[in-house]
């Protein structure tokens, strides 16, 4: 049966290719351009043999698929010569036959009950053929027959030893199970910059006593005047490296790309290796001097950062004497302000302490302190997000974005990131911190192992971190006070 569709189409395609030669006629025989008219004309004719083009091939296409869609449903079943399934009944169907293939079933398994055995074993054959083809074209069909085909024995079953052995396992590679880590939350909010090319140390240069003004108490009076005094802050460029050796007849036999996985995992700890730097390098054998590092006093220096302890482990909460954020957070917060001059852009703490402010954060009336953002806060401390966060931020605190963050130490001890049981909180003005990073390279070294068929994959790059730019913008809180909460 032909397409009358296609047909049409054809036929216009025919009628506007004579009209395009029609134009080119004139011209060619003239030795001539076309004119503004006939070049107007011929675009439009083109436009439409175009459109046309593209409509005769989708129909062609869709005939050759009809057509081999026919072919397929006439054709015979490889095994059983002769036979054709068409229009006719099925074997077994709710209407219009008489056959059971429960009776049959039984008339296989249980012969001697009278059944007509060898009938029963045909239908089922004949039965067996149909759903073949059916599973052909109907892809509902297909995965039943599958299904049915791997739960249809019962003994040689599944158990190693009594046919297991056959049925393969299967393993879904493409979902395996990562190392958990926390990410590089600390690290990503700083101020992020590229690691210049050629360098082992970076220099800021720091006014540390700058000029001064003052009232001239006269006409021609002596006018202020003061030198400043000048000094640097200094990042070196220090080196994370990791690698992992593989077999090579792993990374060839194996389904997923082994390299990839390899490369994931090992980037993955980079990215916690160089967040734990940020916040807790000691600044010694190759580490950055990350922020909780650098010296702490309750009456900070200019290269020292303000530390207020908190010694009351009871949850008091908003105004309440030495509790952690009567004595802790507010006035870390205050210090920023009035020593950096300007505001803190973040609190940065452990989850466990801001899950721990969730819990316990209630006033004297049994209202919390902390409000699910939904539920439109009012007269409240801080807010939470609308849904669970275990990194970055999670909520807000004095207007203040609240950062989580597993890789904050909970071993800190008053004045020092590592000693005791205890977290903190960081208020912290984040841009004035510098990372400076070089791009994180990988490669893959065969030669190394080869003489015992292994590839060894190596990560690593540079980066510089300068936290001491300006310490007066970093305050941190901790003391007894943030011990290990129950919940």
């Amino acid at each position: 049966m032909g397409n009358p569709v296609l047909d049409a189409a054809r036929t216009k395609r025919t009628k506007h290719m004579s009209k395009l030669d029609g134009i080119l006629a004139p011209a060619t025989a003239e030795s001539r351009s076309l004119t503004d008219d006939e070049t107007t004309e011929f675009e439009a004719l083109s436009a439409k043999i175009t459109k046309l083009d593209a409509e005769i091939e989708l129909h062609e296409a869709h005939d050759v698929r009809m057509a081999a869609a026919e072919l397929a449903s006439a054709t015979i079943v490889a095994d059983a010569p002769g036979v054709i399934v068409r229009s006719e009944p099925k074997t077994y169907a709710q209407f219009g036959t008489t056959n059971s293939y429960l009776r049959d079933l039984a008339a296989i398994q249980v012969p001697q009950a009278g059944f007509d055995a060898e009938g029963a074993q045909e239908r089922m054959a004949r039965h067996a053929r149909e759903i073949e083809v059916e599973a052909r074209r109907d892809s509902t069909v297909a995965a039943r027959w599958r299904e049915a085909g791997l739960e249809a024995r019962t003994n040689p079953n599944t158990t190693a030893g009594t046919g297991g052995e056959f049925v393969p396992p299967l393993w879904m590679v493409n979902s395996y199970i990562p190392a958990f880590r926390p990410g590089r939350v600390f690290a990503n909010r700083i101020n992020n910059q590229p690691l210049p090319p050629g360098i082992d140390v970076i220099n800021i240069p720091k006014i540390l006593t700058g000029s001064t003004t003052a009232i001239q108490t006269a006409n021609a009076a002596s006018v202020s005047s003061t030198d400043i005094t000048t000094s640097t802050v200094s990042g070196s460029v220090n080196t994370i490296a990791g690698q992992q050796d593989i077999s090579l007849q792993l990374l060839e036999q194996s389904p997923i790309s082994m390299d990839g996985v390899v490369f994931q995992d090992l980037a993955a700890d980079y990215d916690q290796r160089l967040d734990l730097q940020v916040i807790s390098g000691t600044g010694a054998s190759g580490q950055h001097l990350g922020v909780l590092s650098i010296t702490q006093s309750a009456t900070p220096t200019a290269a020292q950062v303000y530390y207020a302890s908190v010694v009351n482990a009871t949850p008091k909460f908003y105004g309440a004497a030495n509790s952690q954020l009567g004595t802790g957070v507010i006035p870390a917060v205050n210090n920023i302000e009035t020593t950096r001059y300007a505001p803190p852009t973040a609190l940065w703490t452990h989850p466990r302490r801001v899950n721990w402010w969730l819990a316990a954060g209630y006033d004297s009336n049994s209202r919390p302190l902390f409000v699910q953002s939904e539920n439109s806060p009012w007269n409240a401390v801080g807010n939470a997000e609308n849904a669970p966060s275990a990194q970055g931020v999670c909520g807000s605190l004095f207007g203040l974005p609240v950062v989580k963050n597993a890789n904050f130490p909970t071993t800190m001890l008053a004045g020092a990131p590592t000693g005791g049981t205890q977290d903190g909180v960081v208020a912290i003005k984040e841009d004035d911190v510098y990372l400076f990073e070089g791009q994180l390279k990988m490669r893959a070294l065969p030669e190394i192992l080869s003489g015992t068929l292994q590839v060894r994959f190596q990560v690593y790059a540079y980066s510089a971190l300068i936290a001491t730019r300006a310490p007066s913008g970093i305050a941190v809180t901790s003391g007894t006070g943030f011990a290990a909460p129950t919940f």
